[in-house]
């Protein structure tokens, strides 16, 4: 797990060494609804993205789920995405990438009554799970400076099988 959250964090920086290079750069807010193994989770997160080149985009979120059915959510998740662009403002990109996603599972509250009869205590499950995305979005740029998103995308994870996860966010061009 600390291998893991590591590459992680390497490939977040990475993209923030684009500092030195010239290309446009966002940071934004999203919210999005995962659905997969019968759970549909609703969440808010950030997202940071880097244009390498003018079609190629460098993208890294960070997601939480809120608690539903005794389960919560989160996930990391580093994409690549291959711009094309039509008139004025408007973006459509197939993506693809890596992504960490951890659940949180707490015991049901008759379980945790009889543990507690027993003399013992029920513990919940933690599970953290490593995948790849993929999947596709569009983007609208208002202006210069703001941008609205929406993306769609599949995220096939081992352990604890794929989910489906759909944001829609905002962002600030720098």
């Amino acid at each position: 797990m600390k291998k893991i959250l590591a590459v992680v964090i390497l490939c977040i920086m990475a993209i923030g060494t684009g500092y030195a290079q010239k290309g446009e750069m966002t940071a934004g807010l999203q919210f999005q609804v995962g659905a997969g193994s019968g759970l549909a989770n609703p969440g808010l997160g950030a997202k940071f993205s880097y244009s390498i080149t003018d079609p190629w985009r460098l993208a890294a979120s960070v997601d939480y789920d809120f608690k539903v059915k005794r389960t919560s959510v989160w996930d990391i998740n580093v994409d690549c995405h291959y711009q094309f662009f039509f008139g004025k403002g408007f973006r459509v990109y197939p993506l693809l990438g890596i992504t960490v996603v951890g659940y949180h599972t707490t015991p049901p509250k008759d379980l945790q009554r009889a543990f507690e009869a027993a003399g013992q205590k029920a513990h919940s499950v933690n599970t953290t799970c490593v995948g790849m995305n993929i999947g596709g979005g569009f983007q609208y740029d208002i202006n210069d400076a703001w941008g609205v998103y929406t993306e769609v995308k599949g995220q096939c994870v081992s352990n604890h099988g794929s989910r489906f996860v759909w944001s829609v966010g905002g962002c600030y061009k720098f």
